[in-house]
């Protein structure tokens, strides 16, 4: 922002609109590696290559060319740029991942341009038969990576507020969970957020994100010895009215707790509210295993 528009913002002006960080995928790569460490159940197997993906999608993200400032499409379109991220981002991983994954991955990077771009639209249309399923996360990880840097080129300036705070304000993409800040002028303010482009945008606390009732919100969360640290900020923001939830992570508890890697690990989370058979979940995340 130039020093002009920062003078016209009022004193305790708080954003609606936070881009991406340039280091997102860094950062995100710690987070995996903690929550890694603190799980001793098979899971961390898998947080640990999430790790692994976080650290080659931010060496693509650094990569990626820069975009022009121009507003990201309201319908699932492939961006530019998206299938170079993905031949960087297997350069970066396939060494640490099985033989059976590397093969996966080099099948991949011998698929023509052309059809790994109509995949990547059928990922986005959510249109993915079940033998294409494998490629789906490495696909959408490159995804993450060509939004993300077209939704870093945006500021709270260019995205203005809306009515509808389920869906990214930027791409349309509905949200995967919210954080509620802590700290300073921040604290207990709740930014919703996207798992395409990573945009965040404020919405209100004690309101459902799903469909807007204020009359029937309650909270379930994991509360034993034996639970991984996540769980102490993880709660399960639950709809008596449209009988939707939406994770909602506590940087008070768990102050570095990503969105996307936090909702990986705090499964079980899901798994309770599934066996409840009450609640259907909103939002989703890319990385799930089906």
């Amino acid at each position: 922002m130039t020093p002009e528009q920062i003078q016209n913002k009022p004193f305790f002006y708080k954003p609606f609109y936070i881009p991406p960080k340039a280091d997102l995928f860094a950062q995100r790569a710690l987070r995996f590696q903690e929550l890694a460490r603190q799980d001793p159940s098979s899971w961390h197997d898998y947080l640990t290559i999430m790790a692994n993906l976080a650290q080659a999608q931010q060496h693509a993200l650094d990569q990626h060319p820069r975009q022009p400032e121009t507003a990201l499409p309201r319908v699932p379109t492939v961006p530019p740029h998206t299938i170079g991220s993905l031949k960087t981002i297997i350069r970066h991983i396939a060494p640490t991942l099985s033989e059976a994954t590397q093969a996966t991955l080099q099948t991949l990077l011998n698929t023509p341009e052309a059809e790994l771009t109509a995949l990547a639209e059928r990922i986005l249309q959510g249109d993915i038969p079940e033998h294409e399923k494998p490629y789906q996360i490495w696909l959408h990880a490159a995804l993450q990576v060509a939004y993300t840097a077209q939704a870093r080129q945006q500021s709270d300036d260019t995205v203005p507020p809306q009515d509808d705070r389920a869906h990214c304000p930027n791409c349309g993409n509905e949200a995967i969970a919210s954080v509620i800040l802590s700290g300073g002028d921040w604290d207990g303010l709740r930014y919703q957020h996207c798992p395409l482009c990573n945009s965040q945008w404020n919405a209100l606390r004690a309101k459902c994100t799903y469909c807007g009732d204020q009359s029937a919100i309650s909270h379930q969360q994991i509360d034993t010895l034996e639970a991984p640290p996540v769980y102490q900020g993880a709660r399960a923001e639950c709809c008596g009215k449209c009988h939707h939830y939406r994770k909602v992570f506590l940087h008070s508890q768990q102050h570095h707790a990503d969105p996307v890697a936090d909702d990986l690990a705090s499964l079980a989370l899901d798994i309770l509210l599934a066996e409840q058979n009450e609640y259907t979940r909103g939002g989703h995340n890319p990385f799930w295993l089906d």
